[in-house]
């Protein structure tokens, strides 16, 4: 699961299943999910990362799983369906950035960021734009002269604002890099120098996966030269950027099985396989030596559960007539949802005529609680009515409505399919090399995929079921963040506050002697009822900054000082 596992919000609600008996999962199939999990999470497959022979390994696997089930390929080259990505951006030594003569040297003293566009040449004079910020509500604008005082120029531009960079900022809202750049474009200029003179924002990253181009060069300069440079901030310098960068691009394959029916519409059931290698993109873990993520929950859980519910849809052919059934292994997932987002766009069946999706991302730790998490439920009304009806062996659920979140649903719900995401909640190996496949609950995850075949069943004679569109609040109104506890919320508790299952190594909570199965109850002045208040909580703060944090103990209420 991709590491805005965050970004979930959970309705308070739980639910309990209470007619439709689910079938109980025999031997065979917990057999199989076992021998499933333990090869796509064993060190053989060093972790599953996109694009590398690990992923290649697991490709070769399910597709031979999926002839053996006896799956239609539907691939463009047998069941793979390839797909590019960047994979790294290094900078060539032909960059150049010049400032009255004086050059300044590539990582030392500058490097493009990722807005800036590649393989570009310009000359020009240096403007002085200030903050780059244009605030009319606060009578306030960094650029108060005529439009063509600007325009043709290399504009300068401090990352910070008029009163820093920090939560309480009154210019806030206008703190975004992103949006200050196309502002800068919209003024006329052709190239952009970002400087930091008061230090207060952290420096732009010479380190990004994929450029992000505004059309211009962008570059950060720091150092003493570039100070001194720009004392008189009126001088307009002449000045030589010179972009030259260079993608590593990547190819990840999606596997895909299909159970033709004739059948007017298709359901998609869907899981990711990819992890993430050696640990060096998402992962909490703090060691200095690489070590194998083998990513049995996250995802070789959901993964066994696909092909079991290829086997068992496949082997009752007969009672599913009524719709095609469409599996898909993702890649990518972990890299921003690169598979899924790829499938959409590609699909060998029309989105149109999808009748819903189904995705299964770490469903391999039910606990004794046997509590579900199920997003996406707004997507249809069908969904709450469907698993209200669902009797399966003392299994509760709890739902959140949105149809975005960090896994591979959100791609099919952005093609308005419905779209719903199943897991059994996180943990302290989460993103771990500790993630390993003895620690999975093989029984519960048959559990659950006869829980997901239940749901398949009722679904069976409903026709095509309607799509809604949802608040996604789980994406827009979220709060952002630069700091993080360095803690796996559970995101199943239900009473209030945030209880922690996890606590990384070297991060504030570790540092601060919080303990898994701490209730955070308050950070700063923030309260902490629920998983929304808790990411509020955390986008109050920077870097550096120490805060009172309380949290319950057991009956004990403990305060502790958190310094991000």
């Amino acid at each position: 699961m991709k590491k805005i596992l965050l970004s979930i919000a959970f309705a308070s609600i739980t639910i309990l299943a209470n007619a439709q008996e689910c079938k109980k999962a025999d031997e065979d199939a917990v057999a199989r999910i076992k021998a499933d999990i333990d090869y796509l999470a064993s060190d053989a497959l060093e972790g599953r990362e996109a694009g590398t022979k690990g992923e290649q390994l697991a490709v070769e696997y399910l597709s031979k799983r999926m002839k053996e089930i006896g799956l239609k390929p539907m691939g463009t080259d047998e069941y793979k369906q390839p797909f590019g990505f960047s994979k790294n951006v290094m900078f060539s030594n032909q960059s150049i950035l010049t400032v009255n003569k004086p050059s300044f040297k590539l990582n030392d003293d500058f490097y493009p960021i990722k807005y800036s566009a590649n393989h570009v040449d310009i000359q020009g004079r240096t403007k002085w734009v200030g903050y780059g910020i244009d605030a009319p509500e606060k009578e306030y604008t960094d650029y108060k002269e005529v439009r063509e005082a600007y325009m043709g120029k290399i504009f300068v531009m401090d990352i910070s604002s008029p009163d820093g960079i920090h939560p309480h900022s009154a210019y806030l809202k206008y703190h975004d890099l992103n949006a200050r750049l196309d502002l800068a474009k919209a003024k006329g200029a052709i190239g952009v120098i970002l400087v930091n003179f008061d230090q207060t924002a952290d420096a732009p990253s010479p380190q990004f996966k994929k450029i992000y181009s505004k059309g211009i060069p962008v570059v950060f300069a720091k150092g003493d030269m570039i100070k001194s440079l720009f004392y008189n901030k009126d001088v307009h310098h002449p000045c030589r950027i010179k972009v030259e960068m260079n993608e590593t691009k990547a190819t990840g394959y999606n596997v895909v099985g299909f159970i033709d029916n004739g059948a007017k519409h298709t359901v998609v059931v869907g899981a990711h396989f990819d992890h993430l290698g050696y640990g060096e993109e998402g992962s909490l873990y703090r060691g200095a030596e690489p070590m194998i993520h083998n990513g049995a929950d996250d995802n070789a859980s959901g993964t066994a559960a696909l092909l079991e519910i290829a086997t068992f849809i496949k082997e009752k052919t007969k009672k599913f007539k009524k719709n095609n059934y469409l599996f898909v292994a993702f890649s990518g997932e972990e890299k921003g949802l690169l598979g899924s987002n790829s499938f959409v766009k590609q699909t060998p069946i029309s989105t149109t005529d999808m009748n819903y999706m189904i995705n299964m991302d770490m469903v391999g730790r039910l606990d004794e609680d046997k509590k579900l998490a199920i997003a996406g439920v707004g997507t249809s009304p069908v969904w709450e009515e469907t698993l209200n009806d669902i009797k399966c062996g003392g299994i509760t659920i709890k739902t959140s409505q949105s149809g975005v979140g960090p896994s591979d649903h959100t791609s099919f719900y952005l093609q308005d399919v419905p779209a719903i995401h199943i897991f059994t909640g996180t943990h302290e190996d989460y993103h771990k090399p500790t993630d390993d496949a003895h620690k999975i609950n093989f029984e519960g995850t048959a559990f659950v995929v006869a829980y997901i075949e239940t749901i398949i069943k009722e679904l069976n004679d409903e026709g095509k079921i309607e799509f809604t569109k949802t608040k996604d609040q789980d994406n827009e109104s979220a709060p952002r963040f630069s700091v993080t506890l360095g803690v796996v919320p559970d995101y199943l508790y239900e009473e209030q506050g945030m209880r922690i299952d996890g606590i990384t190594e070297g991060k504030p909570a570790h540092n601060a002697g919080l303990q898994k199965g701490d209730v955070v109850i308050q950070m700063g002045e923030i309260k902490v009822v629920d998983m929304m208040s808790y990411m509020k909580g955390l986008s109050a703060f920077k870097k550096g900054d120490k805060v009172m944090v309380k949290v319950k103990r057991g009956e004990e209420v403990i305060e502790t000082e958190v310094t991000f």
